[in-house]
């Protein structure tokens, strides 16, 4: 893994020289970006392709074993519905084989944000590299593995230390306010301490969301900064919160290029999702007719592959700008950074 010093005054001005050329500086962001992708959008939504291939086939492995680890678990829930319909009874899954399925779930999401993290890195690299290689002098070295490992420590690394608030509030807060990790009354029971209580209810997530949102914001440009400038996983965080938070104008223009991306992310996500729904009960009749007889089981493949569907595409289309205009906005920030003398 590479480790890349701080930016000195004449490094500033040689990667303002790669990027902006000879008239990049009067051009915006969202304009150099679109000159990239002009010139190498052609390969970059390939490598993001090829990312979302990847990703498709190791989200069907693991989602693979997570059926067959939880099928005894779909198998009695089965029998019990059976067992009610020859009663004419009705009949709700047991809670505790429910939390089993969730507790699967929640095994499974590492592995599945690891792939996730897996394409993110391809694709983040790969748009770094074509914002260089377009410029004089521009081309970054050292793009192979080591840089590779270094952009995805960063994802790694900024995955966890972002949603650790929240969900230690979270988990807080449940302990707190509710019995879940007791059989006995939960500590500040509503009825006793009706001012305390909505505080600690309400107030300890909204606080963890609050950290999560501000570190995530501050560490928009991590990953840039990695495959930029080659530094280990925590340096590329103290170097994205010093490029975001440093300067006045810089937090402004790292929220006006991330808002946007982030609703289009979202937005996009939506779209092929309801475009996707389609396909629920298609995929529930295709698994009755050539898997097995079980329906909750089908019912729950209906539900995924509608959310696999849209996610896949829609970071195969969202990723590639997004990343390139990171990437170019990191090479804007760093340069104003360094002091001209």
């Amino acid at each position: 893994m590479t480790h890349g010093p701080a930016a000195t005054p004449d490094e500033g001005r040689r990667i303002e020289g790669e990027i902006e050329g000879e008239h990049g500086a009067r051009t915006g962001v969202v304009r150099t970006t679109f000159a990239v992708l002009r010139r190498d959008g052609l390969a970059l939504y390939g490598q993001a392709a090829r990312a979302a291939g990847v990703a498709a086939l190791g989200g069907l492995l693991v989602t693979v074993v997570a059926f067959l680890v939880t099928w005894p678990t779909f198998t009695a829930i089965r029998q019990g519905a059976i067992r009610a319909h020859i009663n004419e009874d009705s009949y709700a899954p047991d809670g505790s084989r429910v939390n089993d399925m969730w507790l699967t779930l929640l095994a499974c999401l590492p592995f599945l944000i690891l792939l996730l993290h897996l394409g993110c890195t391809a694709i983040q690299t790969a748009s770094t590299r074509a914002v260089a290689d377009g410029h004089p002098g521009g081309r970054v070295e050292g793009q192979g593995r080591g840089r590779f490992r270094a952009v995805l420590g960063v994802y790694v690394l900024r995955g966890v230390c972002v949603w650790a608030p929240l969900v230690l509030a979270v988990l807080l807060e449940e302990y707190l306010t509710t019995t879940m990790f007791r059989e006995y009354t939960a500590i500040v029971p509503k009825w006793e301490y009706p001012h305390l209580f909505p505080l600690l209810r309400y107030g300890l997530p909204l606080l963890g969301l609050v950290l999560t949102l501000v570190l995530r914001f501050g560490w928009t440009l991590a990953p840039a900064t990695a495959a930029t400038e080659g530094l280990a996983p925590l340096a590329s965080l103290r170097r994205s919160w010093s490029l975001t938070w440093g300067r006045v104008g810089a937090w402004f223009r790292t929220m006006a290029l991330a808002l946007p991306l982030g609703a289009l992310a979202v937005g996009l996500y939506l779209l092929l999702h309801l475009a996707a729904r389609p396909l629920r009960s298609a995929t529930v009749s295709v698994f009755l007719e050539w898997g097995p007889d079980n329906t909750y089981a089908a019912y729950v493949v209906g539900l995924l592959v509608p959310i696999a569907i849209a996610l896949l595409l829609a970071g195969a289309l969202i990723l590639p700008p997004a990343h390139t205009a990171l990437a170019v906005l990191h090479r804007r920030l760093l340069t104003a950074a360094a002091p001209r003398g």
